[in-house]
């Protein structure tokens, strides 16, 4: 996710949409198919459906601009058939990923609720909780990125309007206090201040 993230912003400042198609729709079925690995475990569970939500999010976020902007003096006749017949196609493609995607993203972030609650957060990952941004002003201004560094600050509850990054994050938090609650003798080997 953080690397997808990277590349968007990367295509975003040479004015470029985000890409979909072999980045984000590729990572989600992989998100989804370690449920088998954590079904028993809720709040990793939980967690799971919080990075497939934030990825559902991803997906929209970036299908949404696609959506025709028709200017007040377009007319279907001034369009060959064809081309038309094209246009047409694509929008329904493109109105049946985000519609696809947007109950996706509803889905998982009801399971995630269910699965790994805010007050469970609170509960059994203090740390995680204690290291969520809590400033307000953050919230309403955009994020600076500062070159490969994609560190920063996370916000809880993650939501339908998380960016994908803020979920990485809190994902690494959540996932080192999980491995040290459980006494799992395993250094997570990602780190966003220098990615590899």
């Amino acid at each position: 996710m953080a690397a997808y993230h990277a590349q968007d912003l990367s295509l975003h400042l040479r004015g470029r949409l985000g890409e979909v198609e072999n980045t984000w729709k590729t990572l989600l079925p992989l998100c989804v198919s370690y449920a088998i690995r954590t079904k028993d475990f809720p709040h990793l569970d939980g967690l799971r459906s919080y990075l497939s939500a934030a990825i559902s999010a991803a997906i929209c976020t970036h299908v949404a601009p696609r959506a025709p902007r028709p200017k007040a003096h377009d007319s279907p006749q001034d369009a060959p058939h064809t081309e038309l017949a094209k246009q047409y196609a694509s929008q329904f493609e493109n109105f049946q990923l985000m519609a696809d995607h947007y109950q996706k993203l509803l889905r998982f972030t009801s399971d995630s609720r269910l699965t790994l609650p805010v007050d469970d957060i609170q509960k059994f990952y203090p740390k995680t909780w204690a290291g969520r941004e809590t400033s307000t002003k953050a919230v309403k201004e955009p994020e600076k990125v500062s070159g490969l560094n994609l560190s920063g600050p996370y916000f809880l509850p993650i939501g339908t309007d998380t960016p994908p990054i803020q979920a990485v994050r809190f994902g690494l938090k959540l996932l080192g206090e999980y491995c040290d609650k459980e006494r799992l003798e395993y250094t997570l080997r990602v780190s966003l201040e220098k990615p590899e």
